[in-house]
């Protein structure tokens, strides 16, 4: 008797089990979901989306088992898999890639959503948690609008073929090589033809060209590879310092053309930036990404967040080789 009481229970918990697996399933169906929140464990930072943000990221799971996704300026569509009574995976499929510019979370919530593991639903609130106890947070949201990933990439190829960031490294290249070479150099030369010939021409003309360049490179952003070192953001909130083994692994190079190469861990980005004199010591900065990879580096990867920083620089200070870049929200990037 006691074992057909235990083979009764066993059968009911499982039958128990299958339909809150079933319930699961259909809540996560059919909804579009809007993100609020997410967090990563290591590094460890935390977001919050705003509520007139959320419906620009979304993810809408189909019962056919594909998904599509809105992350900011970016269309993703995919599929995705279940097993047991919450296990998720998520495989990412065609995508954009454009840059959506300062303020946005579009590569962060790929990377943490590409690395779903399992999901709950409770009161029309979805959680995904990852592979390393890292969340994603969701509240039902309002459908949008169809949309053709085709289109998208399409529209996203040519604008980046027409980025203003060529228009405006070319305007200042040409103020200050042109301004200051013909008015010393026919200045004194003249005054005194055969009092001095020698001495003064060759003096000062041969002195002062050659520290002025010198200086430059080693206080402006040109002439070196900076290695970033440190890293500050209020949301997502972060802070934390590059281990030294690591360093040389987020890096970040300015040329004299007004573009950018950096590395992000496993990804590589071009780009240009605007700066007033990008020989000055400190001044206004704007970086903007052009073309690159967006591989998901690894759980412990600083990728996203130096992606993140990079989209929002606003200024810069350079001294004793040490470069500081001030973010949107008062963040900081510190680089060697």
């Amino acid at each position: 008797m006691r074992h057909v009481v235990i083979t009764f229970l066993l059968f009911a918990l499982s039958g128990l089990l299958a339909a809150c697996g079933a319930a699961n399933v259909d809540q996560l169906t059919g909804k579009t979901w809007q993100l609020t929140a997410f967090t990563e464990k290591a590094p460890a930072f935390q977001g919050v989306v705003s509520p007139e943000e959320q419906p620009n990221y979304t993810v809408a799971f189909d019962p056919n088992l594909t998904f599509d996704a809105t992350a900011d300026c970016n269309e993703v569509i995919g599929t995705y898999e279940k097993s047991g009574v919450n296990r998720l995976a998520v495989t990412m499929g065609a995508s954009t890639l454009a840059f959506c510019g300062e303020g946005s979370y579009s590569d962060i919530y790929l990377h943490l959503l590409a690395r779903a593991a399992r999901y709950s639903v409770t009161n029309d609130e979805l959680t995904i948690t990852l592979d390393d106890e890292s969340t994603l947070t969701f509240v039902v949201g309002v459908a949008p609008e169809a949309s053709s990933p085709g289109a998208s990439a399409s529209i996203v190829a040519a604008a980046v073929a027409t980025h203003e960031p060529t228009e405006k490294p070319t305007a200042k290249p040409t103020e200050k090589p042109t301004a200051k070479p013909t008015e010393k150099p026919t200045a004194k030369p003249t005054p005194k033809p055969t009092a001095k010939p020698t001495p003064t021409p060759t003096a000062d003309p041969t002195a002062k060209p050659t520290t002025a360049p010198s200086q430059g490179p080693s206080t402006g952003l040109l002439g070196k590879t900076w290695q970033l070192t440190a890293i500050t953001t209020k949301n997502p909130a972060f802070e934390g310092v590059i281990p030294d083994d690591q360093q040389a692994s987020y890096t970040i190079t300015f040329a004299a053309d007004g573009t950018v190469s950096v590395l992000a861990d496993c990804n590589t980005v071009t780009g240009t930036f605007e700066a007033a004199d990008a020989l000055a010591d400190s001044g206004t900065l704007t970086i903007t990404r052009d073309a690159g990879s967006l591989r998901v580096c690894g759980p412990d990867s600083f990728g996203d967040l130096y992606g993140f920083g990079l989209a929002n620089v606003t200024s810069y200070a350079s001294a004793s080789d040490v470069l500081t870049m001030t973010l949107l929200d008062d963040g900081q990037m510190t680089f060697e």
